[in-house]
């Protein structure tokens, strides 16, 4: 089969691309299953169609791990590059959000794929592809400086925009600040057809939008590759059932009456369309995620009506969510987002002070986007990633601390602000070994507890919440075969994942508080079957800080109140520079008429990323258990939790006796293969029997450390 030839302006044009995208953080078997199931196969099917010519994208993550671990696919990918007949385009090296990032930022990640991409294929990228199709108009100038001539977005961007739906046959030009940059409208129809559509009909859509009289009409799709073997029954449909192989076949018999091209040989032929000035948006599937669950589900329902054919003329004009919404919904996702803004200026500091190169590669690695949402795969949902994007801002900010603090060993550090710019106020903890992030606004609960020489974090506990899919659960069955997207089908992968779907008062945290009645049975306050008096959360502390030498005391106080409950809570967190570990001192003052008598719980919300496993338990229980475990232990002083995956023991000690319930915190999240239920850590309550009379007080002590373990 010889190559094609160079394609008249009259000659319809069809541009294919491919993007394959694996998440820093993600299992080495699940890249080897995609790498066995689509990357290979895919190539090895358009290695034997030479005339037909695409363009590829691969995030930095998986070329580098193509490259160390599949030499074979490389080699393979080098060949096609290096005749013509893929084009393989950058983008951001980590895959990440370029809106959500720091304009150096976004100038780094794109230089630094395209420098990979230049020291693999021999020649930097003209192209690239934006993460999920993020566009915001800022995103132009940034883009240009760092040498981006072209990518693609959706057409739902140009719908949006006021253009026809004819209209979307070539690359159109849009510029903000002096600069300008061709952006490629890839179609939706296509995005559902390829290759889930029968191949004959794909082949007639392909006829029908390449079909106006201007020069070089152009039919464009821009999709994941994962669709082409790791989708679930898509490696029997694609391969087995040879789709790819027909719908390759079928372009070939064509070829007198279309060509394909990569993108960087049409924007160098064809003439561009016009301007256009895109709005804020990604895909359209984008703005159900995006949006708060009922109106996502109700947005879910609409767009399944756009797709059955009705009410098509009023697409343009329907929005949905945005990708910043993601920020509002998800308040463990703006967390991560702030701390990697905030590491982001340190790791900028360090370098103009001669930091080398190592920690700006952690802090690129820690903007991959998969952390930072949740949509039709399990993102946010998934704890080795949040894992993965917090182990690598810690290693990014210890990088940075070691050039800031001049190798010193024994330092200290707060910070206090609105750090996470959600109007309240917080306070960061810093010493070489222990990082701590509390909310002042919020009780003084803490999210982030962390370990930075080890890498390790153990606050980012998901809270349950209610997604826009959950009520559709219990109709929930079948399987997916490969026959259609993803999008259109939720499948119950367990029925135990019913059990996941209940919904947390407030956000999943430690160091919170709460008052139980003394008649409250523990099993019923394990299972949240009754509420406490009162509680911490949501309620403002008034902060102190005292540093001194290589020691931080932060001590906040707040009201406790209900009927006959007068309390004053006075919680302090004290941590020596050096310690992995901190102690935690209570003080409950009765400024009551009235005895109080009851429960005192101290909870704490820690993540170990699995709950099952030999690895994983709790010791000094009763009996050592599985941390999927849940239980109540009447009467203990100490008790520990052994994470052999990341070689740490995390203890608590008290000095007085305490009960302790313990439970998984588990979610139901939809994944591209169905609904499951995930393991996000466990729930702690430590509950003290409080009995205090009317002016006296009555005080508690808590020691938390890690040791390590022998793997």
């Amino acid at each position: 089969m010889s190559t094609s030839s160079p394609a008249p302006a009259s000659v319809r044009t069809l541009l294919l691309c491919f993007h394959n995208h694996q998440p820093v953080g993600n299992f080495d078997f699940v890249l080897e299953e995609a790498s066995r199931n689509a990357y290979l196969p895919f190539l090895e099917t358009l290695e034997r169609f030479p005339g037909i010519k695409l363009t590829l994208h691969y995030s930095g993550f998986l070329l580098h791990w193509l490259a160390d671990n599949r030499p074979d696919i490389l080699r393979l990918l080098k060949e096609l590059a290096s005749r013509g007949q893929v084009e393989i385009i950058g983008g951001g090296m980590y895959e990440p959000i370029l809106a959500l990032l720091p304009e150096r930022d976004r100038l780094g990640q794109v230089r630094a794929l395209a420098e990979s991409v230049r020291t693999f294929f021999g020649r930097r990228p003209e192209g690239a592809w934006l993460a999920e199709r993020v566009w915001e108009p800022d995103l132009v100038a940034p883009l240009s400086a760092a040498g981006v001539k072209y990518f693609p977005l959706d057409d739902y961007h140009f719908l949006r925009a006021g253009l026809e739906p004819m209209e979307l046959d070539g690359v159109y030009l849009t510029e903000a600040g002096g600069a300008s940059v061709r952006v490629f409208p890839g179609s939706e129809l296509l995005r559902y057809l390829i290759p889930f559509g029968d191949v004959e009909e794909t082949l007639r859509a392909i006829d029908r939008m390449t079909s106006r009289d201007v020069p070089y009409p152009a039919a464009i799709f821009a999709d994941d590759g994962e669709k082409f073997g790791v989708w679930p029954g898509t490696r029997k449909s694609v391969y087995e059932e040879g789709w790819l192989r027909r719908f390759f076949e079928g372009i070939w018999a064509r070829r007198d009456g279309f060509t394909t091209m990569t993108f960087g040989e049409y924007a160098a032929r064809a003439p561009v369309r016009g301007r256009v000035y895109l709005p804020t948006c990604s895909y359209i599937e984008m703005g159900e995620w995006a949006l708060p669950p009922g109106r996502a589900a109700r947005f879910g329902d609409l767009l399944r009506d756009f797709r059955a054919g009705g009410m098509a003329e009023m697409k343009p004009f329907v929005q949905g969510g945005f990708f910043r919404n993601f920020l509002r919904k998800y308040e463990e996702a703006n967390q991560l987002h702030k701390r990697m803004w905030w590491v982001s200026g340190r790791v900028e500091e360090a370098a103009r002070k001669g930091a080398d190169a190592a920690g700006r590669d952690f802090l690129y690695r820690a903007q991959c986007n998969d952390a930072y949402w949740h949509g039709v795969f399990g993102g946010l949902y998934l704890n080795h990633l949040r894992e993965a994007a917090y182990r690598n801002l810690l290693r990014a900010e210890e990088a940075s601390d070691r050039v800031l603090h001049a190798g010193k060993t024994r330092w200290t550090e707060t910070v206090r602000g609105d750090l996470d710019l959600d109007g309240g106020a917080e306070v960061l903890l810093k010493t070489p070994a222990l990082t701590l992030l509390v909310h002042a606004h919020d009780g003084g609960a803490i999210t982030e507890i962390s370990l930075p020489p080890r890498g390790v974090t153990l606050g980012h506990v998901l809270t349950r919440r209610e997604e826009g899919y959950h009520a559709k659960l219990r109709k929930a069955g079948g399987s997916f075969d490969g026959s259609t997207s993803i999008h259109d089908i939720i499948v119950l992968k367990d029925p135990s994942v019913l059990s996941a779907l209940s919904v947390d008062p407030w956000q999943r945290a430690s160091f919170r508080e709460a008052i139980y009645r003394e008649e409250d049975p523990l099993e019923r306050i394990l299972g949240d079957a009754v509420s406490p008096l009162c509680a911490t959360a949501g309620r403002e502390t008034r902060v102190e800080i005292t540093r001194s030498g290589p020691r931080i005391v932060l001590s906040q106080h707040l009201p406790l109140s209900a009927p006959g409950v007068e309390l004053t809570l006075e919680k302090v967190l004290k941590v020596n520079a050096g310690d992995e570990g901190f102690h935690v001192r209570y003080r409950l003052i009765n400024q009551g008429k009235e005895t109080v008598s009851g429960r005192f719980a101290s909870e704490w919300n820690l993540n170990f990323l699995s709950g099952s496993g030999p690895d994983r338990r709790y010791e000094g229980v009763g009996q050592d258990a599985a941390l999927s475990s849940r239980g109540v232990t009447a009467v203990l002083r100490e008790f520990r939790i052994v994470d052999g995956w990341r070689k740490v023991s995390v203890n608590a000690k008290t000095d007085r006796e305490f009960a302790l319930l313990r439970y998984p915190v588990e979610t139901a999240s939809l994944s591209e293969s169905g609904v499951e239920k995930l393991h996000q850590g466990v729930c702690l309550r430590l509950l003290f029997p409080i009995r205090i009379p009317p002016g006296d007080n009555e005080q508690y002590s808590l020691f938390w450390s890690v040791f390590s373990i022998a793997p």
